[in-house]
Formats: C-alpha cells, sequence, structure tokens
C-alpha cells in the first residue's frame, strides 16, 4: 500500500487500517459509493456561508473513502469545491476535529466523528436524497454516526 502523506490527514496507512476494523457498516453500500473529508479552514467552507460563494483559490487535499472490490479503501484526492466534487457525503472538519480524528485512527474513530458532528466540530453535506443513499445502502454508516435518516417509521 502507498503511504501517501498528506498535509492535515497525515498518513494513509492508519484511515485505510480503521476501515478495514468498521468493514461491516460498508458491506450494504454498492460498489462506487464515496464519503470525502475536507479541512474547514483550507476548503473556506464555514458555517453560515452561502455555499455557491465559496471559491477556492487552488485545489485543497480530501480524504476520500470509496468502496470498490467489496471493500472501502482510503486514498488523498483533491477538492475543488462543492460544485465538482464526487462524493455521496462531505465531511467539513475543523482543525480540532481534524486533530482529534487523527488522535483516534487506532481507537474508535467513527464515534469520535459522531461526536464531532454533534459538537459542531464538523459540519455534514449530503448530495444525495433519502431514496438514494437508502438505495446506496448507507443505512448502518449513517446509524453510526447517530444520523438515523429513515426516521422511527421502518
Amino acid at each position: 500500500m502507498n503511504a501517501v502523506i498528506e498535509q492535515g490527514f497525515g498518513n494513509i496507512v492508519p484511515w485505510q487500517a480503521m476501515l478495514d476494523r468498521h468493514q461491516e457498516l460498508f458491506v450494504e453500500m454498492v460498489p462506487g459509493s464515496r464519503i470525502g473529508f475536507v479541512s474547514r479552514e483550507a476548503s473556506g467552507i464555514l458555517p453560515g456561508k452561502h455555499l455557491e460563494g465559496v471559491k477556492l483559490a487552488t485545489e485543497v487535499p480530501m480524504l476520500a473513502w470509496q468502496l470498490e472490490n467489496g471493500s472501502m479503501s482510503a486514498r488523498i484526492e483533491r477538492f475543488a469545491g462543492m460544485a465538482s466534487t464526487k462524493v455521496d457525503l462531505l465531511l467539513v472538519a475543523d482543525e480540532e476535529a481534524m486533530a482529534t480524528m487523527l488522535g483516534e485512527l487506532e481507537g474508535d474513530t467513527l464515534t469520535v466523528i459522531k461526536r464531532l458532528i454533534r459538537r459542531g466540530r464538523m459540519m455534514f453535506f449530503v448530495f444525495k436524497n433519502k431514496a438514494q443513499l437508502q438505495d446506496a445502502g448507507y443505512e448502518d454508516f449513517l446509524d453510526s454516526l447517530g444520523l438515523a435518516f429513515l426516521g422511527a417509521c421502518r
């Protein structure tokens, strides 16, 4: 595995190991399902700012998780803005959240992400509607983050 190190996300190997430990959350997802992470400060995506007004002077690193060959894999890609991103879900983490995630890669990272979302340290953007997410198999993953999108009636 390529040990790519990218500003803000550290070495990709611990990210992949974390995804491997949590493969059960991704087994229902369809091939090509994608989740992205970017830095709030680097991307300019700030709370209360209109997303149409976010213009990046340059591309910034994005940690992308993609389901391929039956498992979720981690890679570093480039993020050029909301309009051009090709993810189903995008999580935008502030500096503190990025550091917290990196420090918890060997622990229960998904619980940490859940806590960061609840505390407002990480914003969550959805690029598919409820039916598309359900058809793509996101239920277990979203439930693990405390984001039960199907509601109480099942």
